[in-house]
Parts: structure tokens; C-alpha cells; sequence
């Protein structure tokens, strides 16, 4: 009696450690990851990278800068599920941006190698009436820079644009900006009567500033944002914008500028 029992309950024993066996056995795929490959010359914590991923459901970020890496990694997840398209730019000072569209269906490791083509920069003449500084403080204050901060429109439209539906490209979405620290691009000498220069990345020079094939241009490429600041604390100061610029508060960026750009202060 006993014996016609024990057979079949380690035939049944064994079937559940084998089915155990085969549950646990194979691994869950890993979600896919972007790799962005650097050159030597350029250093990874001024790189600037931007991306945007897609189905199902959206995800869109800044890369954190960090120093010392010659490769970033993006991991390819919306929530819990690996993304299905991947968006992404990258630039660098001094560099001409770069554009990816990537198809993440059915792929684990997408590698980008990150190539730097030269963006040469130009130099601008400028003008802010001296009644305009803001304060006796800075007014007594020389040691006055001019910084500035590239708002990159064009790639908002870039990740907003779907797939071509009957040939045309339709856009969808929504897309918060994130702008590109220019850092110091001009001094501001209050003896000079007004007078100031500014250099800045040739932006029109850029061949997406006309648009290709794949990155069409819709809008504005950008404009960049300028303010005056003192110099050696790096506190305070104020905007200051084309006085053409309109309800923009920036100096959009164009093949060509007046000889003198004339500003007046963000009020």
C-alpha cells in the first residue's frame, strides 16, 4: 500500500523541482542601453546630452555631466519596459551638434560614437546705453562679464516629430527646454561708454541650422540669453536683450547680425 503511494508523490516531487527549475532558469532580457562614445579630446563633464524615448508611453531627460568618463550610458526604460525609439543630441564647445533617431525594437546595446566637427565662433559688436545699468553699484563696478546661455529650439521639434504618416511629418507633444551654458562670452567695461563685445558659437554655420533630410527645420534653430554680472562674485547682474527682440528675450541666432547690435536691459 504504502509503496504504491510513495512512487508517484517522487514522481510528482520531481516534476515541480524541474518546473522550478526551468521558471528560474532564464533570465529576464536586460533592457536596451544608448552608449555614447566620446573622443579623447573632448572633456565628458562640458558635454551636453539630451534625449527623448518613446513607446510605450514617453520619457525625456539631461544626461548628468560628469568628469573623467570617455563613454555615457542611457538606460533605454520608460517606467519598467524597455523603449521602442530613442531621440538624442549632443553637443560640445566647439563642436557642430549631433542628431541620432535610433530603433530600440528587438536590440539590447545601441553604441554612437560622438564626433566633434568644428563650430567655428563670431565675434559681435554691441551696445547698452549706459543709463540703463541697473545701479550706482554696478555702475562703480568695471570687472563686469557678459554670459550667456544657448535656448536650442530646433531640438524640441526634433523629438516632437513622429514617424512620416502618407509622407508628411506630423508633431505631437509637449517638450520643456533646457538651455546650453555658454559661460563667459563678452566683457563689459563701463568706461567704455556702452560699447561691449561679444563672442559666441557660430550657430548658422551648424548644418542643421538649415535643416537636412532627416532633422527638418520648423522653427527658430534658438536664440541665446545674455545678462551682465559681476565678475568676481558671480552674483547678481541683469538680462539684457535685442532691442528688436519683441516679446523674445534672447538674440536669435541668424546667418547674419547688424553691424552693432544695440540691447537694453529685461525689465
Amino acid at each position: 500500500m504504502r509503496r504504491g503511494i510513495i512512487g508517484p508523490l517522487i514522481a510528482l516531487v520531481l516534476a515541480n523541482v524541474c518546473a522550478v527549475a526551468q521558471d528560474t532558469g532564464t533570465p529576464a532580457a536586460a533592457p536596451p542601453r544608448i552608449l555614447i562614445d566620446l573622443p579623447d579630446s573632448i572633456r565628458s563633464d562640458s558635454v551636453w546630452i539630451r534625449y527623448s524615448l518613446t513607446g510605450p508611453g514617453s520619457n525625456s531627460a539631461i544626461v548628468k555631466r560628469e568628469a573623467n568618463l570617455r563613454r555615457y550610458i542611457i538606460d533605454a526604460i520608460i517606467g519598467v519596459k524597455p523603449a521602442q525609439q530613442a531621440k538624442i543630441v549632443v553637443y560640445a564647445p566647439g563642436c557642430q551638434f549631433k542628431a541620432y533617431a535610433i530603433d530600440l525594437d528587438g536590440v539590447s546595446d545601441v553604441s554612437e560614437r560622438f564626433q566633434c566637427d568644428s563650430l567655428p565662433s563670431k565675434t559681435l559688436h554691441a551696445f547698452l546705453p549706459p543709463a540703463q545699468i541697473p545701479s550706482n553699484k554696478f555702475q562703480a563696478e568695471k570687472n563686469l562679464a557678459v554670459s550667456g546661455e544657448f535656448e536650442p529650439d530646433w531640438v524640441c521639434d526634433f523629438f516632437l516629430q513622429q514617424r512620416r504618416l502618407g509622407g508628411a511629418i506630423v508633431t505631437g507633444g509637449s517638450c520643456l527646454g533646457a538651455g546650453i551654458p555658454l559661460g563667459v562670452v563678452g566683457d563689459f567695461d563701463i568706461s567704455n561708454g556702452g560699447a561691449f563685445e561679444i563672442t559666441i558659437p557660430d550657430f548658422a554655420r551648424d548644418p542643421l541650422f538649415k535643416g537636412t533630410q532627416s532633422v527638418p527645420r520648423f522653427v527658430n534653430f534658438g536664440e541665446i540669453l545674455l545678462g551682465v554680472r559681476d565678475k568676481k562674485i558671480d552674483l547678481g547682474g541683469w538680462g539684457i536683450k535685442p532691442e528688436n527682440a519683441g516679446p523674445e528675450s534672447g538674440l536669435i541666432v541668424q546667418g547674419e547680425y547688424p553691424n552693432t547690435v544695440r540691447f537694453t536691459t529685461i525689465r
